[in-house]
This record gives C-alpha cells, structure tokens and sequence, in this order.
C-alpha cells in the first residue's frame, strides 16, 4: 500500500500542509503489514500551476500509484480526479507521522466534502459551526501567541468552537499571486468563518468584509486568552497603517 501526505516539508516530522493543490511536499510512505517501510518527498507540481494546481496534484499521485491520500481539503477538481482514480481521500492535521499513523489505526474520517473556494455560500454551508482563524508568532498549540502582523505571520491556526479544535499550518501564503489575494488563499485552505486580527491593512479588511466573513479583535496575546473571551471580541474596522 502506498499513501501520499500533503505536506510543508521533506519529512515525516513536517507538518500536514492543508492545502492538497499547493502543497511544496507530498511525502509517499510504502506501507507493508501496517508498517512503514520506506518514505520519500516529492515536489507538488501542482503548486506551480497558475489555475488547476488541485488537478495537476491529483493527477501527479496517480502516476505515482499511490492508494490513499492525507490532506486537509479538497477541491472539487481534485477530489474528481481522486475519485476516479479510485484514490481515496482523508482528512488530517499536525505532524506527517502522527497523522499518518492514526490513519494506520483506521482513525482518520475520509473526506466526504470538498472545499469550493469560490463558492462563499458553498462554503458558508460547509461550516457548522464557528471556525476562527489566527495569525500566529509560533507553533505551540493554544499556547500560540497571536502575531501583530496579520499577512506575514510565520503560522496560522483556525480552531474550530463546535469540536474545540485546533490546527495550526505554516504560512505559505503567495502574496504575489494575481489570481488570489492573501484573504482568498485563506479562505480556500481553512475555510474559516471569523478571522481574528490585531494590526491588518485597508485591503484585507475590505476584501473579509466583501467575502462576509467576520473580523475580530481583542487585547489578548494567545490563542487560549481568545477562546476563553469568545464573547468580549469585538469588531475590527481599524486599519494598522501599514502596507500589506
């Protein structure tokens, strides 16, 4: 059996990359008698794609002949291209191995919906409960102190408030990118409904507004100080000042 992990590097200690399309990394694990027995990385070709990275990323793990794949969502491109190759798809988050052996002890849920990034009702349906996102300093659990900085911060967390959950991912952001800005890169990765932020810039606060999505704010430094004052938030309208 060989499974491929969406991944932000070279090893099994690298992070689960959420993003299937644009991942840098799939990391392929040989599988032999529920261990592992040999692991490799590849470059995603997909993540150099302009349009139809999750095609390009489906289509590279079928050549590589691989049957199950760990990610974090789905495109709808992508998962038909799985689908057909009768590749099946599971939801995973944290470091490569962990994930990769709670999918050896059959505790991953497979993915049963895909992510429809530019569908803002699709995935308003998706989320049934409040998803908030966080710029984040470190990666350190609810322990992560909360960046003042919202597009550069080095990591991004989203916890979700119905199954108190959080992940936490590398920022890979593509502030270049003439296709998508940061705020829909976000969107179509984490899928959030709130996005909480200390300094952030005019842009982004217009294009969150546009999206419907919410934008918070507090005096808190951690992640844990936020979800314990969920109902002392209030709006962000400020813009920092600086450039973004």
């Amino acid at each position: 059996m060989k499974i491929a992990i969406s991944s932000d590097g070279e090893s099994l200690n690298s992070n689960i990359d959420q993003r299937f399309g644009r991942c840098k990394y799939f990391l392929i694990a040989d599988i032999e008698g529920n261990k592992i027995v040999k692991t490799k990385s590849i470059l995603n070709e997909g993540a150099e794609q302009g349009h139809g990275a999750g095609i390009k990323a489906a289509e590279q793990v079928g050549e590589l002949k691989v049957d199950s794949v760990l990610t974090g969502e789905l495109g709808p491109n992508a998962s038909a291209v799985l689908e057909k190759l009768k590749i099946k798809a599971y939801h995973a988050s944290g470091k490569s191995k962990d994930a990769l052996n709670k999918f050896l002890k059959n505790e991953l849920e497979p993915i049963s919906e895909t992510a429809k990034p530019h569908s803002r009702i699709a995935n308003k349906e998706k989320s049934k409960g409040e998803r908030i996102f966080f710029p984040l300093l470190d990666n350190n659990g609810e322990d992560s102190e909360i960046s003042q900085h919202f597009g550069h911060a080095p990591f991004f967390g989203v916890y979700d408030v119905e199954k108190k959950k959080l992940s936490i991912i590398e920022n890979n952001l593509d502030h270049v990118d003439p296709a998508k800005s940061p705020i829909d890169q976000i969107e179509e990765t984490v899928n959030p409904t709130t996005i909480f932020a200390k300094g952030i810039g005019g842009r982004a606060i217009g294009i969150i507004q546009e999206k419907g999505l919410s934008l918070k704010t507090g005096n808190y430094s951690t992640v844990k100080e936020v979800i314990k004052n969920l109902d002392k938030l209030s709006g962000q309208t400020q813009d920092c000042g600086h450039i973004h």
